[in-house]
């Protein structure tokens, strides 16, 4: 049925997902150098700046679509999963796929920053954004929706024994 709780937090995990895609994912600043990176689902940004902090200009964007696309992938792998209520066993499969695509995304997103550090001073300026912890609220919403659909699998088969 769709009113159970797991419902829930499989919707959360779809609309974690895609607000990934709005929302920038870190940004790292340093003003010394007149550097600024930005990363978020769709462009990995340089910017400069001569000399001044608030007029900044776009001078590199690298495309990362392939962010936005395994956050889509995942949350369109949840919407499925809510309407295989009947299947549980699929559903328990299905969540731990998307329990591994997340931890791609999370692993690319880390790998992205790590790489965007690297160029810059130590003492830059670092934000993560919410589109970094977002993912982070989805596994464990996946997590949670899991755990309560292997509960129902369970109480399935205890009544299937006692007939």
């Amino acid at each position: 049925m769709i009113q159970r709780v797991q419902t829930l937090f499989l919707l959360g995990v779809v609309i974690c997902m895609a607000l990934v895609i709005a929302f920038p994912i870190w940004e790292k600043v340093s003003t010394a150098e007149g550097l600024k990176y930005t990363l978020d689902a769709l462009y990995w940004n340089e910017y400069s700046s001569a000399g001044q902090t608030d007029a900044w200009e776009l001078t590199e964007s690298k495309p990362v679509y392939y962010l936005a696309g395994l956050s889509g992938l995942i949350a369109l792998i949840a919407l499925f999963s809510i309407f295989q209520f009947r299947k549980r066993p699929l559903q328990i499969t299905l969540g731990a796929i998307n329990a591994f695509l997340m931890m791609i995304f999370v692993g690319l997103t880390t790998y992205l920053i790590y790489t965007g550090e690297k160029g810059m001073a130590q003492d830059a300026h670092t934000n993560f954004g919410i589109g970094y912890f977002l993912p982070l609220g989805a596994l464990l919403f996946n997590s949670l929706a899991n755990r309560f659909i292997k509960k129902d699998e369970e109480l399935v088969r205890s009544v299937d024994r006692i007939r």
